[in-house]
């Protein structure tokens, strides 16, 4: 027989840390995740929590500034909060900042004439604070090249904006809901399983679900019920409490870099599809998709400024007005979380 599992007469669902989710923590709801953090940072009363400290405070100052500035300006002071948003992060894990390069450069005198975004190419260096980001993160951090283009296609914030954008392109992140983790009474084995709409569950989306996913069953609501099949964790409700928390926070991480939300006052989970034959799929989490293309606009902005006009005036015109209205948000949201491992929630309010 299975059953959802339960913490303090809860069932427990997918939270938005990706290292590690810390299930013994009520959901913090507050007006304002910058103060929420700074004042955690601030109890911890350790060396590296006070290093972490003046960099997310730095990061919100740039963060206020840039909601003031215009768009023509704005990329330069969002990627500045990133940073500092990302250093004080890796300073909180015990990572030294000092004297540390960007980990992201890109050519500022022999760029493309052409106004596509496959033509505009970043380079993921082999240190620096994305480097770092990306280790801590647990992604490839070979010196590698990207284009704008395929960057932002794997950005889910602004995924339907790309696809309006880029008719034709195949949508990559599948809405899911009901998320819940279950264990099965007999082998205390516990899984992930949500639910996936018909409207969204097509042949095609469901063939190309990320490897371990497999379709269950269908309710009479027309949805599409769907669980991890293979890497389950143990929940014995009789064996130690740190014991279980610690095997869920484990298999938490494992599938947390299948599903993605999008920032807001309710959270929007999505599963991202794994198209076999689709080469502008990128293995990489929305904080160092993010990071690179603000960095690559921030560069625009400030040494190339008649390149980011032309820009703005191309057909890509509304994908870049809503990276740069949405994507900060995101980042600091994701940064939050992952700073503190706990669930932090809008109340609907936002300084």
């Amino acid at each position: 027989m299975q059953k959802s599992i339960i913490i303090n007469s809860k069932e427990i669902s997918l939270l938005k840390p990706i290292t590690y989710a810390d299930y013994e923590s009520k959901t913090i709801l507050t007006d304002s995740a910058w103060e929420y953090v700074e004042l955690w940072l601030k109890r911890q009363k350790d060396v590296k929590s006070q290093e972490a400290l003046f960099f997310w405070q730095q990061a919100k100052h740039f963060f206020h500034a840039s909601e003031c500035l215009p768009q023509n300006s704005k990329p330069l002071t969002s990627y500045y909060c990133c940073m500092n948003a990302a250093k004080a992060l890796l300073c909180i894990n015990g990572i030294n900042v000092t004297n540390i390069s960007h980990g992201i450069t890109q050519s500022r005198y022999t760029q493309s004439t052409s106004n596509s975004l496959d033509k505009a190419e970043v380079i993921f260096l082999g240190s620096g604070v994305l480097n770092e980001l990306s280790r801590y993160l647990g992604e490839d951090v070979d010196k590698k090249t990207y284009n704008i283009k395929d960057l932002l296609y794997n950005i889910p914030c602004i995924h339907r904006t790309y696809s309006i954008t880029y008719s034709g392109t195949p949508e990559l992140f599948i809405p899911i809901s009901n998320i819940r983790f279950v264990r099965e009474d007999t082998t205390s084995k516990g899984w992930i399983e949500f639910s996936i709409d018909s409207r969204y569950a097509n042949g095609n989306a469901l063939k190309n679900l990320p490897q371990g996913y497999k379709r269950t069953h269908e309710d009479d609501k027309k949805c599409y019920y769907v669980r991890k099949e293979n890497g389950r964790f143990t929940w014995d409700i009789h064996a130690d409490k740190a014991e279980r928390f610690a095997s869920l926070s484990a298999y938490h991480k494992k599938v947390r870099k299948d599903l993605y939300y999008i920032y807001g006052n309710s959270k929007l989970w999505y599963i991202k599809k794994d198209l076999p034959n689709n080469s502008h799929i990128l293995k990489r989490n929305s904080l160092t998709l993010i990071f690179a293309v603000m960095h690559w606009m921030s560069e625009l902005v400030r040494y190339n400024p008649q390149k980011f006009e032309k820009y703005m005036e191309s057909k890509q015109n509304w994908l870049l007005h809503e990276f740069i209205e949405k994507a900060l948000y995101q980042f600091i949201d994701e940064i939050s979380c992952e700073i503190t491992h706990q669930e932090i929630m809008s109340t609907g309010y936002r300084k």
